[in-house]
């Protein structure tokens, strides 16, 4: 009797020991050529091969899933409001473009697990992916750049030209980094575990290098961003708090669209805390841009409101009055208000000198 619950208490642990096992080779192949589990986010920004454990990558994958549902709702839903509020920006410009670049490159995301057991087209897969996702971190600079022009008046009136200049950064420039990289080396794109960049070669900072280089471009951005609405508030001489309420507005309205929130997956792959931030903030960026650059910004729902009221299309001025209202909401017309003000300051201030 001993001897027979003995084999049985074997025979189950042995099964349990193998369905364990099966579990964790399915959870640690994402977007492998032979399934079609999803990649979690978090390997984007690795530059060597990222190990986790069998939770840690189910959790990471779903939550990948899920973010990325909700930011293609949103940059659907954030392109469709720009188009049907005609608003002449530069800043909306940039951001439509980045919403359509980033609401590209999660569908190619969702794609390309479906991968392709061929070597060529994951290769393909591979390198389309590196482009989209740069666009999207290179349409942040460009906002970035948008920012800087208006705040020193670059090109006023020439509006075809900054937009060139914005088209070129956005568009162009990952077409540049993505041609260099495969003619660099022919393997930088691996047909591996992953359709992405090799490991092997160091080809992955040709991703994670450029999207270093913008993070430190828009923080500096940022930083002179709310610098110039500390100088316009001490200049009105606002109370502390309405001085702090202020600069938290431009700091809501920059983080989505900046890429910063890219930072958290340089950190080391054993810190557990940052990568679930990291994939939660940049899984779901199109809904975080959505609420905090479109549905929260009173020029879009005051220009919703106008056109839902049957009243046409707005002025081509209307853009400067409304920039102008002085909005203290978590909005980009917010930033955009610090921007015309102060810099309406420090042209007045270098004529006087000169």
């Amino acid at each position: 009797m001993l001897y027979m619950v003995s084999r049985v208490s074997t025979y189950l642990n042995r099964t349990r020991l193998q369905s364990r096992n099966t579990e964790r080779e399915s959870y640690n192949k994402p977007w492998a050529n032979n399934n079609s589990d999803l990649a979690n986010y978090m390997f984007l920004m690795t530059t060597d091969n990222l190990s986790l454990s069998a939770r840690d990558e189910y959790i990471l994958t779903k939550i990948s899933l899920a973010g990325c549902g909700l930011s293609i709702v949103g940059s659907l839903l954030s392109v469709f409001l720009i188009c049907y509020v005609p608003i002449r920006s530069d800043g909306l410009f940039s951001i439509g473009n980045l919403c359509f670049a980033l609401l590209s490159a999660q569908l190619a995301f969702a794609g390309a697990e479906n991968a392709f057991p061929v070597q060529v087209m994951c290769k393909i897969s591979a390198a389309i992916l590196h482009y989209l996702f740069l666009t999207f971190h290179c349409w942040a600079l460009a906002y970035s750049i948008h920012l800087v022009m208006k705040l020193f008046h670059v090109l006023p009136g020439l509006r075809w030209k900054r937009r060139c200049i914005l088209v070129a950064v956005g568009w162009v420039a990952p077409v540049i980094i993505v041609a260099v990289t495969a003619v660099i080396d022919a393997d930088s794109y691996e047909a591996g575990r992953l359709c992405w960049l090799s490991e092997k070669t160091n080809a992955r900072w040709a991703f994670v290098g450029p999207v270093t280089f913008i993070m430190i471009v828009n923080f500096a951005v940022m930083i002179l961003m709310l610098g110039m609405r500390y100088l316009l508030d001490t200049k009105r001489e606002y109370m502390p708090l309405k001085k702090l309420k202020h600069m938290a507005a431009i700091v809501c309205t920059l983080w989505p669209v900046s890429s910063l929130p890219w930072a958290f997956g340089l950190a080391r792959s054993n810190d557990r805390l940052p990568m679930y931030i990291f994939v939660v903030l940049n899984s779901g960026q199109g809904l975080f841009i959505f609420l905090f650059h479109m549905l929260l910004s009173a020029q879009i729902r005051s220009l919703l409101r106008t056109r839902m009221n049957g009243e046409g299309e707005p002025p081509a001025g209307n853009e400067m009055h409304m920039s102008k209202s002085g909005s203290t909401g978590p909005s980009n017309d917010a930033t955009e208000s610090s921007i015309v003000n102060v810099g309406c300051g420090m042209k007045n201030i270098a004529s006087r000198r000169g």
